[in-house]
Order: C-alpha cells, then sequence, then structure tokens
C-alpha cells in the first residue's frame, strides 16, 4: 500500500494583531530590564554613598590626630622649582647651619654682584631678604638719583662683578664660631645670629683685565615667624632677615 504523503502544513498567516502582541511583549520585556537596571543601579549607588559616608567619619575622626607642619623650601633661582628640604620644628645644628650658610651666601651674590640684565631681580631679592631700615639703605646706595656712585652708574651695561663667597663662615656669637648658635633677640623676640663672611668680588670691564678685591661683611639675621604673602614665599620661604650689614675690604 502506497504510503499517502502527508499534507503540508498551512501556513499561518501574520495579522495585524500577532505584530501588536509581538510588540508589545517586547516592551513589557524592555520595561523589566529597564526597572532591574535601575535597581541595580541604585543599590551601587546607595553602596558607595555607605563607603563615603563611613570614610568621611573615619576621617573627621583622625582629624585631631592630624598635625600640620612648618618646612624649609629650597628654591632653585633659575627654575623656579621647590624643594623639601626639612622641618623647622625638627632642624638639627647640621641642617641649620647648611641653611644658615644657603642664605647668607644668596644674599651677598643679590647685593654686591652687578649684572645689567638682573639688576632688578637682585634689588627685588635683597629687598625681600632685608629688614625695613636695611632695604631703605640698600635701595638709597643704588638708586642714581641718590647717590652718585651707584652701580648702575658706575658699571653700566658692559661692566659685571662677579662674587664668589668663601664657604668659611665665622659665626661671632657661636662656640668657636662655626655654627650659628643664638644670640640676643631683637624688638620682635627673634633670635639674632651674626655671622662674619668673606667673599671675592671680581670686576670684568670689556677690554681690561679682570680685578679681584678681598671683602669681609659682618651680618646679623634673624628668622621671622610672621606670615608672608604665598608670592613672597617664593623668595624667602623661610623669612630671612637681615638686620645688620656691613662690609669692609681686606688685603688680597
Amino acid at each position: 500500500m502506497a504510503n499517502k504523503k502527508a499534507a503540508p502544513a498551512k501556513e499561518k498567516k501574520v495579522t495585524d494583531k500577532d505584530y501588536f502582541d509581538e510588540a508589545k511583549s517586547w516592551d513589557e520585556s524592555e520595561i523589566v530590564r529597564e526597572k532591574k537596571s535601575a535597581r541595580r543601579a541604585w543599590s551601587a549607588f546607595w553602596a558607595m554613598t555607605g563607603v563615603v559616608i563611613v570614610q568621611a567619619i573615619a576621617i573627621s575622626t583622625m582629624m585631631p590626630l592630624k598635625t600640620i607642619e612648618n618646612s624649609i623650601v629650597r628654591v632653585n633661582d633659575t627654575t623656579g622649582e621647590t624643594e623639601v628640604i626639612s622641618n623647622l620644628k625638627n632642624m638639627d645644628e647640621a641642617t641649620e647651619q647648611v641653611m644658615s650658610r644657603y642664605w647668607l651666601a644668596k644674599y651677598i651674590n643679590h647685593r654686591e654682584g652687578y649684572h645689567w640684565n638682573t639688576r632688578e631681580d637682585d634689588r627685588l631679592q635683597v629687598g625681600m631678604l632685608s629688614d625695613g631700615a636695611i632695604q631703605q639703605q640698600y635701595a638709597d646706595y643704588t638708586n642714581p638719583k641718590v647717590n652718585p656712585n651707584a652701580p648702575i652708574r658706575i658699571y653700566g651695561e658692559t661692566t659685571e662683578v662677579d662674587i664668589k663667597v668663601n664657604p668659611a663662615i665665622t659665626y661671632l656669637n657661636g662656640k668657636g664660631g662655626v655654627k650659628p648658635e643664638k644670640g640676643e633677640k631683637d624688638q620682635f623676640g627673634e633670635t639674632v645670629y651674626t655671622a662674619l663672611v668673606r667673599y671675592t668680588a671680581t670686576v670684568k670691564k670689556e677690554g681690561e683685565t679682570p680685578a679681584t678685591t678681598h671683602w669681609a661683611a659682618t651680618i646679623s639675621f634673624v628668622y621671622r615667624k610672621e606670615p608672608i604673602k604665598v608670592d613672597d614665599r617664593l623668595i624667602n620661604p623661610v623669612g630671612f632677615q637681615v638686620i645688620s650689614y656691613r662690609k669692609d675690604q681686606e688685603g688680597g
């Protein structure tokens, strides 16, 4: 007996209602997914909020243990870069000696040296590192309207004066003169240090042989603790101030 072939399945006709039902099903699924995603997002948000609150409580609890420490910052005159070299509170004698030598040498280089292109910066540096009375003395000395022998009148644009400071500084109020022992206090209650600094000044004039002279500067200085402007801190971060300055020529 011959097998009877199965009748082909009748193709189901997709009606408009089927389209709408399918679209509705997709919309409902999408809404469910969005709701689930939103729930997960809110769960993550509240979890992170909880972590932040816990961290804030921990930080506020630890704040009384936090201390603010003043630091010594060394500024590179060429690049402007700063470097913390020690802590003022815990500074030992060796560090204090190195720091004082640095500021004394810096002061003399800016005050006694002369270069046409840097003369304004030298005036600024000396002013920032000097007490009020010394500032005025230096301003009068360098002002050609006040002083007929002001450096700008003598040296002009072509002559230079190079300074070389002898690092063997003698502290006049120190034991043995090798470290900055604390002396008397000034009217502001700051400890006064006095140092004898030797240096050479070499005058270089076009067409002439350089001439070198030997000098000794007696300098009294303090480290001011009073607040100063942030911009000024870049020049004088430790409050170094010269309150007395005298120089004498020595035999070469």
